[in-house]
């Protein structure tokens, strides 16, 4: 049987052969002729015999296309330009370094030996809205020139279709591809509903843009892979996250996704259309684009959105799918594929990775590979590697937004009243003993909202509150993100809810405690509405607040004005710690075990309980300056930390304070 590199190589070389015979009838070399014919017959009989097969790539294209004898013979000669060197050579023989920016119609007319007729019916035909054009497959060298002289370049995968080869459109490279159904991919229920919804709406006779809604890294794609593979469908994949912001970047995307679709008779997939949405760099431009594109693709498209009730503003009808976070027996089921044999000896780690980590079947895929990467060769995987792996591929989904922080202080730090402290070993035996709460007891079904652990540190500055989320983040083995308000918060509408979405997202599919440091700027009382600025503040906080509750994990707010927080999120917390500034008796401590550092030259005979009375309005972190100041006046003395380097140290800060000295 043929195969379609066969006919490609017969193709070129006729190509060649033809315009070789071309430049030898302008050149007039006797006897070239004659060899030249007999080879070019040879080459045509081959392909004769071969006949109309209808799986060949070309036989493909004409049947989409409906394309002529002669626009078909122009093709093989555009590509033949590009894919064999010795076409260039013959055109510059022809009409010199223009030959190198594609194949005019004037050159092809003297190559392929046309007559006046035929060389203006093909000029007429290729013109900008022949299918082949709109398509970049034929791409204009210069727009602006007329259609007879216009040169017309072969895409590098038009070439590499009829070629017979499998790659990816250039365009898509690293940001898209085809899309296959994960093997031993698990379902609960309520995905398996979902799934079934998904298929009959592939399944409809009439395009529509399906909309799959739900978190990131839930498994939206691997559930849109299963239906259509059910089907017998292809889908082609977009990562509208991963497209640059550049203009031209998304129009260039977008016309790759339609060629890989063409050529592989597939179903385009947009993934993550919510980051389009009104961006600063955009305004709504880049939403336009893409529903140009659903509005012209006939068989319609799936698209996956983080965003509930996202507006598409398209002709196509919505079919919206909401697609679930498997629940904690599917992610274990997926965990034990992911891990083989390795799984038995987790044991009941399994349990834990299942329920604090919210991923789907690609998500845990990505964490045992980033984890077999990551632990030392021929060594079981534990804990501790899977963790890793998983906060590896959550990082791409953050960017910015939020920042990683190295925890270094332990409980031996912490200097806190008793019931502050009872408060706090609460907090922690919520999240330590969930699964047996929610799952073995049954609890879950009394909490339907959510399962996270939302939390308020309310007090002064410097009495120990983002501190003490770090020691928790620690005790906890989590990873603790802080929110930077300066890259979240946005004057764009929506793009702050956005932007936070995606933040919950990373936070819940990685399960890492999220610190809103300052959470009175977010989370502030909701006002009456006497504008579109305070109409859209509102907005704001009413989506967080619903995000808050929804959330999975451990979010602690930090604040040094609880008054401004809104009553609804006090509603909703799980915990509220109240931190007051230090006693004497604490002050005390603090000075004392800030000074122990097991290096540091200290002077005998200190009195720190004169200092924890005399300076009795400083917190923690005051006291903390204050010993780190008296540290660096003694090592510019060459001297031990004394009394009166203390001494010196607490007055500057108290001044720094605001206070009164006697």
């Amino acid at each position: 049987m043929v195969t379609a590199r066969q006919i490609f190589e017969l193709q070129l070389e006729r190509v060649h052969l033809r315009a070789l015979r071309a430049v030898v009838l302008h050149a007039d070399e006797p006897g070239a002729l004659e060899r030249i014919e007999a080879d070019l017959t040879v080459v045509d009989q081959q392909l004769t015999a071969v006949g109309h097969d209808d799986t060949l790539p070309m036989r493909q294209l004409v049947q989409k296309f409906e394309l002529s004898p002669l626009e078909s013979d122009f093709v093989w000669m555009a590509v033949a330009m590009v894919a064999d060197p010795r076409l260039v050579t013959h055109g510059h023989a022809m009409i010199g370094s223009a030959a190198r920016r594609g194949l005019p119609l004037s050159l092809y007319a003297v190559f392929a030996d046309l007559d006046g007729p035929s060389s203006r019916e093909l000029a007429l035909a290729l013109g900008r809205a022949h299918p082949l054009r709109q398509y970049q497959l034929l791409e204009a060298a210069e727009p602006t020139a007329s259609e007879a002289a216009v040169a017309l370049r072969a895409s590098s995968r038009l070439v590499s279709f009829l070629a017979g080869t499998d790659e990816v459109d250039d365009a898509l490279l690293h940001i898209g591809g085809p899309l296959s159904a994960l093997a031993g991919a698990v379902f609960d229920e309520q995905q398996q509903a979902a799934l079934r919804h998904l298929t009959d709406a592939l399944s409809a006779s009439h395009p529509m843009a399906i909309l799959i809604e739900g978190p990131s890294g839930a498994g939206r794609r691997t559930a849109a892979a299963t239906a259509a593979g059910q089907l017998g469908q292809q889908l082609v994949a977009l990562d509208l996250r991963q497209v640059q912001r550049v203009p031209g970047a998304l129009e260039e995307a977008l016309v790759g996704l339609r060629r890989e679709c063409l050529f592989r008779d597939a179903i385009p997939v947009l993934a993550n259309i919510d980051d389009l949405h009104a961006t600063e760099a955009d305004s709504g431009s880049s939403l336009r684009t893409l529903a140009h594109f659903l509005d012209n693709h006939s068989s319609g498209a799936v698209l996956t959105s983080s965003r509930p009730g996202l507006e598409l503003h398209i002709k196509l009808n919505v079919l919206r799918v909401d697609w679930p976070v498997a629940d904690t027996s599917a992610r274990r089921k997926l965990w034990t594929l992911a891990l083989g044999a390795n799984a038995e000896a987790l044991g009941d780690d399994l349990d834990q990775l299942s329920l604090r980590y919210r991923l789907g079947p690609e998500g845990i895929a990505r964490a045992h590979t980033a984890a077999r990467l990551i632990a030392p060769t021929g060594q079981p995987l534990g804990l501790s590697d899977l963790i890793t792996g998983v906060r590896n591929n959550i990082a791409e989904h953050l960017g910015s937004l939020a920042k990683r922080i190295e925890v270094s202080q332990t409980w031996d730090d912490l200097i806190l009243a008793p019931d502050i402290m009872d408060q706090i070993h609460t907090l922690i035996a919520r999240v330590r003993h969930a699964h047996t709460v929610y799952e073995d007891w049954g609890f879950r079904s009394k909490a339907p909202r959510g399962i996270g652990v939302p939390a308020l540190f309310s007090g002064p500055p410097g009495t120990g509150k983002t501190m003490v989320a770090g020691i928790i983040a620690r005790e906890l083995n989590l990873e603790l993100l802080q929110v930077d308000l300066s890259q979240v918060v946005s004057k764009w509408i929506g793009e702050t809810e956005k932007q936070l979405s995606r933040v919950f997202d990373a936070a819940e599919a990685g399960h890492a405690l999220l610190l809103f440091d300052e959470a009175d700027a977010l989370f502030a009382k909701r006002t009456e509405v006497k504008g579109a600025t305070d109409r859209y503040a509102n907005l704001e906080v009413n989506y967080l607040l619903q995000r808050v509750e929804s959330f999975g994990g451990i979010t602690i707010l930090t604040t040094n004005l609880e008054s401004s927080i809104d009553k609804a999120l006090k509603r909703r917390l799980a915990s509220h710690i109240v931190f007051w500034p230090p006693e004497e008796e604490e002050r005390e401590q603090l000075w004392r075990r800030l000074l122990t550092t097991g290096a540091s030259p200290i002077s005998s005979g200190l009195d720190l309980e004169a200092l924890a009375h005399e300076y009795s309005d400083m917190t923690g972190a005051n006291i903390r300056n204050a010993v780190l100041a008296a540290a660096f006046l003694a090592a510019s003395e060459s001297a031990e930390i004394s009394q009166e380097h203390l001494e010196r140290a607490a007055r500057g800060e108290y001044r720094t304070m605001g206070r009164v000295l006697r």
